[in-house]
């Protein structure tokens, strides 16, 4: 789509501006973390903080504080004795699997804070994505290394770096896994993992409880809410009104299946709030 008939798509669709959802993890026990997570080995503190797993909100090496807020997690020594015996295995690595979160076959951005010190060659750290809502890891959609290396040394980061990923849209869900493996005086700092959606509404509120799917379809298109919907218009790129329903109700159902493939954008209103969302026929 050219940059002409982008803006003739945001002016036809009441010049929307974007709102987000968001799945958080920041380590503060505050309500704002939702996104759930597991570790392959339980959070642990041990010999004196020089074998550390754990929310921390102390310094750890030059890891003075919280990339956000006050509470980070901080890993040190990862492959110790502890974290040995408790898994059986002789390089243990940490791995933190986060639960699925539905992004409605919208684009979103995958981003976490790093910070790690006196890593080497026998050290590794890397990420990957599912686009599913499943369990296993035998075959993930993306696998991202972020640290590793066969050159000998330390090899340390400055300060908190920005990790990021953008998901493609055309996706129901994104889950996520990291995995770490550490061993010896190295120092290891996560904070603030981030899945964002992005969503086109013409306000800053969002219709209450409201969700759509499956998202790509290949003719029906449910949408729900905690409230009334009176109406869904769709609409295809170039801004041209394609299909109406109205609404009385918390649910309503398009039946597009005699549509092109293709992308569409549906304008839901509820009591006065419009919501526009990215819809994929295949």
């Amino acid at each position: 789509m050219n940059k002409t008939t982008l803006i003739k798509v945001l002016l036809t669709l009441n010049v929307m501006v974007l709102g987000a959802q968001d799945a958080f993890r920041g380590f503060e026990g505050s309500a704002q973390d939702n996104w759930n997570y597991t570790s392959n080995i339980p959070f642990y503190n041990q010999n004196s903080d020089t074998d550390l797993w754990t929310d921390y909100s102390q310094a750890n090496g030059r890891i003075t504080k919280a990339f956000a807020g006050s509470t980070y997690l901080a890993g040190r020594d990862l492959d110790n004795s502890y974290t040995e015996a408790v898994t059986g295995e002789a390089s243990p690595e940490h791995i933190l699997t986060f639960d699925p979160f539905a992004i409605n076959g919208l684009s979103a951005e995958f981003t976490f804070r790093l910070y790690y010190v006196f890593l080497d060659k026998n050290d590794y750290i890397y990420y990957e994505l599912s686009y599913d809502n499943g369990t296993s890891w035998s075959s993930p959609d993306e696998h991202v290394d972020v640290f590793s290396t066969s050159l000998g040394g330390k090899f340390s980061l400055s300060g908190w770096d920005e990790i990021r990923f953008d998901v493609p849209a055309g996706n129901e869900f994104v889950r996520l896994r990291l995995v770490i493996y550490q061993n010896g005086n190295g120092y290891i700092g996560l904070d603030n993992f981030e899945l964002k959606t992005v969503t086109l509404s013409t306000s800053n509120n969002l219709i209450e409880g409201f969700t759509f799917g499956p998202n790509p379809t290949e003719g029906i298109l449910k949408l729900k809410a905690k409230v009334i919907l009176d109406k869904a218009t769709m609409y295809d790129v170039l801004g041209k009104e394609i299909y109406i329903l109205k609404g009385d109700s918390t649910e309503m159902e398009l039946n597009i299946s005699h549509l092109p493939n293709g992308v569409y954008f549906t304008k839901v209103e509820s009591n006065g709030i419009i919501q526009t969302i990215r819809v994929i026929k295949k």
